[in-house]
């Protein structure tokens, strides 16, 4: 989870950088390229924390079904 916040907090940068609207960037051409990396870094960021959740939701549902788990379910 804490790289997919990392990861989201970069894309945001990435695409304010690549707005056509801002002056940080150079050309269009540029911007594009940037708008593109922010994009696929949302992307990553998404794949990320979905991969946390999965994992972790697997883990409280073998603890739950687990016969030999002692702790309170």
């Amino acid at each position: 989870m804490i790289s997919a916040v990392c990861l989201g907090f970069f894309g945001a940068v990435f695409g304010l950088v690549g707005m056509k609207c801002t002056k940080v960037g150079g050309s269009d051409h540029t911007k594009a390229k940037i708008a593109c990396l922010a994009g696929l870094i949302f992307i990553l960021s998404g794949l990320c924390s979905m991969t946390s959740c999965s994992l972790y939701a697997n883990k409280i549902t073998s603890e739950f079904f687990d016969p030999t788990f002692v702790a309170q379910k």
